[in-house]
């Protein structure tokens, strides 16, 4: 009688451990990578909530949420900045600890991605130009040498990532809307959305979505998002793996 209790009392610890890591091991380690969209920097220069944030609170919510970090992301990153990450496996000191981008990489089930913008930005000098006094085949040059670096990235990124990599698309931060600029934005992000599918990583095409939009680019002397403007591409995100 005292074994066939020991035996039942054991087998009743196992199955409340097995349910236990079963329900550990479903919850998600989300990491964001890239630029300053990736920070949540808003129109006015300031660190705040971004789609990031919007994501880990949705997960949280819904109790799928086991870990989140964006502390690898940094304002005016572009692609060498992350590819130098990946190659010195960059550690970061945070309050729960030191992370290793690897490590975190390794054990995510969900990465975020926004990066290739300043690239793009840096190559036009758009700073100094206006965007509609570019040539359009000098344009598409450079967004081909751009995607090239994205293609190689892409590669680095899924030696490390098993779970799902969601890319955040390009949106037009300018206020020019003429066809040459419909042109240079369409053939962008179709060729960009290619070559995700190539690499297994999910595809925001937020141009469709901000040019609907217009407030969620209220300052006109900054590109990025509003806090809508940020909302609206977590939503998207979110359809995405909810329809997995």
């Amino acid at each position: 009688m005292k074994h066939k209790k020991l035996a039942f009392m054991i087998g009743l610890c196992l199955i409340i451990y097995a349910i236990y890591f079963f329900f550990q091991d479903s919850k998600i380690n989300y990491i964001a990578l890239g630029d300053s969209l990736s920070l949540g920097m808003n129109a006015y220069g300031e660190t705040g909530y971004g789609y990031s944030d919007y994501i880990a609170s949705y997960l949280e919510r819904e109790e799928q949420l086991k870990s989140y970090s964006k502390d690898f992301a940094g304002a005016g990153y572009r692609i060498a900045d992350l590819e130098h990450q990946l190659e010195t496996n960059q550690l970061v000191t945070t309050k729960k600890g030191e992370l290793s981008l690897k490590k975190c990489l390794r054990e995510s089930q969900l990465v975020t991605l926004s990066i290739g913008g300043n690239d793009l930005l840096s190559s036009l000098n758009i700073s100094s130009l206006d965007i509609d006094a570019l040539d359009e085949e000098s344009i598409l040059q450079m967004i081909d040498e751009t995607l090239k670096h994205l293609d190689q990235l892409f590669k680095q990124l899924r030696k490390y990532v098993k779970g799902d990599i969601v890319f955040i698309g390009y949106y037009n931060p300018f206020h020019s809307t003429t066809l040459p600029i419909e042109r240079i934005f369409t053939y962008l992000n179709y060729n960009l959305e290619e070559i995700c599918q190539k690499y297994d990583i999910d595809f925001v095409n937020t141009y469709t979505l901000f040019k609907q939009n217009k407030d969620y680019l209220p300052n006109p002397t900054n590109i990025h998002p509003s806090t809508q403007g940020y909302e609206a591409i977590a939503k998207q995100i979110i359809k995405i793996f909810e329809n997995k």
